[in-house]
C-alpha cells in the first residue's frame, strides 16, 4: 500500500514539474483590472468628484510600511521569506489531491491572490485546471524574487469592500483620505477587510461588526509576532477601534448640490479636447483633471441664490448664476439650479430667451461699423419698421410693429448710450435692421454665441430684442470683450488634464489655451464705449439694484422677455463677468408667485440684479478683490452717425428742468449742441423765469398726468403719475422731480453729468 502511495505522489510531483515547465506567466492583465478612477479637482487640488472605476493605482513607495506590514500580517506572514510563491503545506495538499483525482487546494498566498486577480486567463472558478494553473504561475512568480512588484500589484487590485478596488480607493472609501495619511489602527482595519469584504461591518456591535473587530485584533497581534510592532505599541494602538466615514470617497459637495452638473460639464469639455477622452476617463481612467472652480466661490453662488429665496420659488421656476474670468474664460463658480427641479443645469444649457441682454451685441455691431455711442436714432414708440430698409412706415403695410415698455415716457431722438441705458426697444430694432441683421448675427457669433442658438431667428427683426435662447455661460463669456479691451474668450472649467502614461503623467494641450483661441473683435476704445453705455444701465438705468456698495464701477445689461417669462442680468467688473438667469420652465408663461412680489413683477432689474450683487459682494470680500477702473472712451475709432437727426423744439423755461425726449445727453468730449444738451443734475434756475400765459379756458386733461389711461390731449407731462410702476418709468425723464428723489441720492461714481437719482426703468423685450 505504501508503495502505491509513493507511486501516486511521484506521479503527482512529475505532473507538477511538467505543468511548471509548460505554464507561462501571462503577459497581459485581465480586462479592467488596471482601470483607475479619474479625479476632478478644484483649482487648489481638492477633489470635487471621481469618475470611472473606484481604483487609483499607487506605487508601493506611497503605501506606508505599517500598512504593508498589516496586510502581510493578515494574509501572508511568510511572504517575504517564501521563495515558492505558494504555501508548502498547501502545495503538498494540492499534490495529494491531484494524484487522487480530487479538487486542487492550496493555501492562498499573496502571490496566488495577485495572480488570480491580476493576470488574464486566470478566473476565480473553483476548478482543478484553473487552480493548477494558478499554482504554477505563482511558483514562477515566487522564484522570480520580485517581491515588491508582486506586493504592489496585489495592493492595487485586491477588493476591500465599499466598491473599492485597491488600497488607495479603500483608504478613501473608509477614511476619506489618501493612503499616505492612514495611521496604524486604520491600516490594520483595511488589512482585516480583505478576508471578508462583503460581510464585515465597520460600525455597530452586531455579529458582522464583532467579527471585523476580532479580525482587526488578529492583524495587530500578527504584526507583533512578525516583529513589526512592540507589545506596548500594540496595546496603545488597539485601545480604540477606528472610526470610518459614511461616504465611499473624499470628495465634498460644499453644500451646493452641483457635483452632477460639474461631472456633465467636465465630460463635455473632455470631448472637446479629445472625442475619446470622456469615455476614457470613466473606463480605463487614470486621468487627473484640474478645474478653475473655487470651492469658496461655489459656496458664494449657492448662498446668493439661497438668499434670493430660490428654495421657496414655485417648482416650475428655476434659476442660475455663473461667473467667468473675462481675461481667459475660466469659470470661477456657478450655480446650475436645483437638481430636484431639473436634472439639466440652468447655466450651460440654453433655457430661456435672453431678452435685452442681447442688445450689447447689436451695439457692438454698430461700433465695429465705425459708429460711436453718440450716434443718434429715434426712440419713438410705437414704430412699424420696414424690415428691409429699417425705416418707419404706416401700420398695416407689412412692417414689423415694435413698442417700448407700456408706460415708458415718450422719446424722440436719443443717442445709443441712452438707448442702451433705458433699453429702448424701438431704437434697437431699427438699429439692427439698419446695420443688417446678418452683421448682428456675425457679431454675436464672433462673441461666442453658437450659430444653432441664432438659427431659428435669422432675418427676423425681433432678433435685436433677444428672442434667442442662449446659455448664461455663453452670455457671461460674451460680455468679456467689453471688460477686457475687445478680445473673446472660450468659457471653460478645465485648466489642466494629465493622463497617466506608465509611471508618468502626460499633460494634454487644451483648445482654449492654443494660440489664436482668443480673437480681437473690438478695439480697446470701442470696448470702452460699450462699457460706458452699459455702466449707465447700472448707475441710472434698468439695473440700479446691481450697484455695489463700495462704489466700484459696474457695467451690465438687464433682460426681461415677453410676459415676464424670463429675467436676466449680465454684469461685469474688470476682473469678473457674471450672468444670472431666472425663468419659468413652462415656456412662455410668466414668472409668478414669488414670495414678496405681486403678479408678474419680476424683471431683470429685480431678483437677477440682486442675486448678482449678493454674489459679487461675497466674492469681493472672500478674495479681497481690488477695485479697478474701466478705461474711459476717447472716441478715437468711431464717429457719431445720425440715423435720425435730433429734433429742435422749444422748451419752456422752468426752475426744475427735465430731460425731455429731444435732448442729447452730454458725453465725455462730445461737442455742445445749443438747446439740445440734457440738464445738469443740479441745474441753475434762470435769473428771470417767464411765467407762461394763463389760458382763458384750461385744456381738457391739463391737470392730469399724460401716463394716465384715457387722458385726452392737453395733459400735463410734468405731473407725476400715481401708479408706482408708471412713476418709476416717468422718473427716467424727470430725475430731479421731488417725487423721484430718494434719501441719499447723488451722483454715480465716475459718471460726469449722469444723475444717480433716477428710478430704475423696466424693459420687457421680445415680440
Amino acid at each position: 500500500m505504501a508503495g502505491v502511495f509513493g507511486v501516486l505522489v511521484l506521479a503527482g510531483f512529475t505532473l507538477l514539474i511538467v505543468g511548471y515547465v509548460m505554464t507561462p506567466v501571462p503577459e497581459k492583465p485581465q480586462d479592467g483590472v488596471t482601470a483607475q478612477g479619474s479625479t476632478v479637482m478644484y483649482k487648489d487640488g481638492t477633489p470635487i468628484i471621481r469618475m470611472g472605476a473606484r481604483r487609483e493605482s499607487v506605487p508601493l513607495s506611497k503605501v506606508p510600511p505599517h500598512v504593508q506590514d498589516a496586510v502581510l500580517a493578515a494574509e501572508d506572514r511568510d511572504f517575504m521569506n517564501n521563495s515558492l510563491g505558494v504555501s508548502p503545506k498547501g502545495l503538498a495538499r494540492a499534490v495529494v489531491k491531484t494524484a487522487t483525482g480530487g479538487d486542487v487546494e492550496g493555501g492562498s498566498t499573496i502571490t496566488q491572490q495577485m495572480a488570480r486577480n491580476y493576470y488574464k486567463g486566470l478566473s476565480k472558478d473553483r476548478t482543478m485546471s484553473r487552480k493548477f494553473k494558478e499554482i504554477m504561475i505563482s511558483v514562477k512568480l515566487g522564484r522570480s524574487g520580485n517581491k515588491k512588484d508582486i506586493l504592489e500589484k496585489y495592493l492595487n487590485t485586491i477588493y476591500f469592500g465599499r466598491n473599492a478596488n485597491g488600497v488607495q480607493a479603500a483608504s478613501r472609501a473608509y477614511f476619506g483620505k489618501d493612503i499616505s495619511k492612514v495611521n496604524k489602527a486604520e491600516g490594520a482595519l483595511l488589512a482585516a477587510m480583505i478576508q471578508r469584504p462583503a460581510y464585515f461591518e465597520t460600525k455597530g456591535n452586531g455579529p458582522k461588526a464583532r467579527a471585523l473587530q476580532e479580525r482587526w485584533n488578529y492583524v495587530l497581534d500578527g504584526m507583533v509576532k512578525m516583529g513589526k510592532m512592540t507589545a506596548a505599541e500594540r496595546q496603545q494602538v488597539g485601545q480604540k477601534f477606528p472610526t470610518t466615514t459614511t461616504n465611499w470617497d473624499d470628495t465634498a459637495d460644499n453644500q451646493t448640490t452641483q457635483t452632477g452638473f460639474v461631472r456633465e460639464r467636465v465630460k463635455s469639455e473632455l470631448g472637446q479636447i479629445d472625442p475619446e477622452l470622456a469615455n476614457l476617463a470613466e473606463s480605463e481612467g487614470g486621468i487627473q483633471i484640474t478645474t478653475s472652480l473655487d470651492a469658496g466661490w461655489m459656496r458664494d453662488a449657492y448662498m446668493a441664490m439661497r438668499d434670493a429665496g430660490a428654495g421657496s420659488w414655485p417648482k416650475n421656476i428655476n434659476g442660475g448664476l455663473i461667473a467667468v474670468d473675462p481675461r481667459n474664460g475660466e469659470i470661477k463658480a456657478f450655480y446650475g439650479g436645483s437638481p430636484k427641479r431639473s436634472q439639466v443645469d440652468t447655466v450651460f444649457h440654453p433655457g430661456a430667451q435672453v431678452g435685452s441682454s442681447f442688445k450689447p451685441y447689436v451695439l457692438a455691431t454698430a461700433l465695429k461699423e465705425g459708429q460711436s455711442i453718440k450716434s443718434t436714432i429715434t426712440g419713438k414708440s410705437p414704430l412699424c419698421i420696414n424690415t428691409s430698409t429699417g425705416e418707419a412706415q404706416a401700420k398695416g403695410t407689412g412692417c414689423y410693429v415694435v413698442n417700448n415698455d407700456e408706460g415708458d415716457p415718450p422719446m424722440n431722438v436719443i443717442n445709443l448710450a441712452t438707448a442702451t441705458e433705458k433699453s429702448v426697444n424701438t431704437s434697437y430694432v431699427k438699429l439692427g435692421v439698419k446695420l443688417g441683421l446678418d452683421k448682428v448675427v456675425k457679431t454675436a457669433e464672433d462673441f461666442g454665441v453658437p450659430h444653432e442658438d441664432l438659427k431659428p431667428h435669422l432675418g427676423n427683426a425681433s432678433l435685436s430684442l433677444g428672442v434667442a435662447n442662449i446659455s448664461p455661460a455663453v452670455q457671461a463669456a460674451g460680455y468679456a470683450p467689453f471688460a477686457n479691451g475687445g478680445h473673446t474668450v472660450m468659457p471653460h472649467l478645465i485648466t489642466k488634464v494629465q493622463k497617466r502614461k506608465g509611471d508618468k503623467w502626460e499633460t494634454l494641450k487644451l483648445p482654449w489655451d492654443k494660440k489664436g483661441a482668443q480673437k480681437q473683435v473690438l478695439t480697446k476704445d470701442q470696448a470702452a464705449q460699450a462699457t460706458y453705455a452699459l455702466r449707465r444701465v447700472v448707475t441710472s438705468g434698468t439695473a440700479r439694484k446691481a450697484a455695489l456698495p463700495d462704489g466700484r464701477p459696474v457695467a451690465g445689461k438687464t433682460g426681461t422677455t415677453e410676459k415676464n417669462a424670463a429675467a436676466w442680468f449680465v454684469g461685469y467688473v474688470p476682473q469678473l463677468s457674471s450672468a444670472v438667469t431666472m425663468y419659468n420652465m413652462k415656456g412662455g408663461q410668466p414668472i409668478a408667485n414669488i414670495p414678496g412680489f405681486q403678479g408678474n413683477s419680476i424683471y431683470g432689474g429685480t431678483i437677477p440684479a440682486q442675486i448678482w450683487k449678493n454674489f459679487m459682494e461675497r466674492v469681493i470680500k472672500r478674495s479681497n478683490m481690488e477695485q479697478q477702473q474701466f478705461d474711459l472712451p476717447t472716441y478715437s475709432d468711431t464717429q457719431a452717425k445720425a440715423w435720425d437727426a435730433p429734433v429742435q423744439t422749444e422748451r419752456p423755461e422752468t426752475p426744475t428742468p427735465t430731460e425731455t425726449a429731444t435732448c442729447t445727453p452730454t458725453e465725455p468730449g462730445a461737442p455742445q449742441q445749443p438747446g439740445q444738451n440734457c440738464p445738469s443734475a443740479t441745474p441753475t434756475a434762470p435769473a428771470t423765469p417767464t411765467a407762461p400765459a394763463t389760458p382763458t379756458t384750461p385744456p381738457t386733461g391739463g391737470n392730469q398726468p399724460c401716463t394716465s389711461p384715457g387722458v385726452p390731449a392737453g395733459c400735463d407731462p410734468n405731473i407725476p403719475p400715481t401708479d408706482k410702476d408708471a412713476l418709476e418709468r416717468w422718473c427716467i425723464s424727470h430725475p430731479n422731480h421731488a417725487a423721484c428723489r430718494k434719501p441719499g441720492d447723488g451722483e454715480g461714481p465716475n459718471e460726469p453729468n449722469q444723475p444717480n437719482n433716477r428710478q430704475p426703468a423696466r424693459e420687457v423685450d421680445g415680440n
